[in-house]
């Protein structure tokens, strides 16, 4: 609002009187100002109460970080089964590797027995000593036949030790091997259970945000009012799309998704305070309120605040010429309705159902 340029101002004139301050005192007068400026500046701010707008705008924000984490959290789920899955692999070649080494040390041990049996049986046999073997040679032919069968013995002896030795080292190889896969594993596995534990904390964490403001939100709207209304606007200013919302709380009616659309619609039909100078007037009321100002000839009104707009659009839905918009509203789930209703009320914007 425009002030009044008629009113003619004053100046007060005062008979000046000469006097010296000291520097003492100008000195101490400038360390009290300091002091109060920075008393001033370091004094806490309240804060204010969330708006309506604000604990939505909050809401969505929290809902996007759980969609996220949940996202997430299924992504690492599918990760931690595979890492099961793996690590009961490694545990399985793990069994079959100790299973294969034990069997190559059993069969080491067999072949070592087997040649210390035989050695004792080279030397003796039966009974017979290698005196009666040589007493009973007829020839020296016999000789090589017996040196020749004992060295080929011995041989095959070698190659089948030096065999279960290979194995045994192979086994003992594999299984160094297995177990580290197994251990690499298990790593692997920890770490992305560590992953699932810190996302359904930080889930649990957004879980208890989003009911807090949920709760403040239900607060808001249970208790209704002009209040509660108003505190849905950011920094004092609305939207289409708030005011519709502020206008549903101010009259305790419930906002869905069908009501907020109805009076957004409604709005763009009237056209007021955004498309017109009825300031503060979006439905174009010509509801009577102090300092109101007559917008067209109709009798339009331009309100001087928001708070004054919404009381009057209140003041005017409750008169008892459009019981039917509210009882549509309060179904609160056919936009249509409302539109209708508006339209076969004496309001005078007519059925804006095109617009929805």
């Amino acid at each position: 609002m425009v002030g009044d340029s008629s009113i003619p101002r004053t100046e007060t004139h005062r008979t000046k009187r000469p006097r010296r301050a000291t520097a003492t005192g100008a000195a101490l007068l400038a360390i009290l100002l300091a002091t109060l400026v920075v008393a001033a500046a370091a004094a806490p701010r309240t804060a204010a109460a969330p708006s309506l707008f604000d604990l939505q705008k909050e809401a969505k924000r929290t809902r996007a970080e759980m969609a996220g984490l949940q996202s997430d959290l299924q992504s690492v789920g599918q990760k931690l089964a595979e890492a099961q899955q793996k690590l009961d692999a490694v545990n399985q070649r793990l069994v079959r590797s100790r299973i294969d080494l034990k069997r190559s040390e059993n069969a080491l041990d067999l072949q070592r027995e087997i040649l210390a049996k035989r050695a004792a049986t080279l030397y003796k046999t039966g009974g017979l000593d290698w005196l009666d073997v040589i007493s009973s040679m007829q020839s020296f032919s016999d000789l090589d036949v017996i040196r020749s069968m004992e060295q080929a013995i011995a041989e095959q002896d070698r190659r089948s030790e030096n065999e279960a030795q290979r194995l045994t080292r192979q086994s003992r190889i594999l299984e160094r091997q297995v177990e580290k896969d197994h251990t690499d594993a298990v790593a692997a596995a920890q770490e992305v259970q560590n992953q699932q534990i810190e996302l359904d904390q930080k889930l649990a964490e957004r879980t208890a945000i989003l009911q807090d403001v949920t709760k403040r939100i239900k607060k808001i709207l249970a208790s209704g009012g002009l209040g509660a209304a108003l505190r849905m606007a950011k920094d004092g200013q609305f939207t289409q799309l708030t005011w519709a919302q502020a206008l549903l709380v101010a009259m305790r009616l419930p906002v869905t998704a069908d009501n907020v659309a109805a009076i957004t619609a409604w709005e763009m039909a009237e056209g007021g305070h955004w498309y017109n100078t009825a300031y503060y007037n979006p439905l174009n009321t010509t509801q009577d309120m102090p300092g109101a100002t007559v917008f067209n000839s109709v009798g339009v009104k331009a309100y001087t605040s928001w708070k004054q707009g919404l009381e009057a659009t209140v003041k005017t839905l409750k008169n008892g010429y459009y019981d039917a918009i509210i009882e549509a509203l309060r179904r609160g789930n056919d936009a249509a309705g409302v539109a209708q209703a508006v339209g076969n009320s004496p309001w005078g914007t007519g059925d804006f159902s095109r617009l929805l």
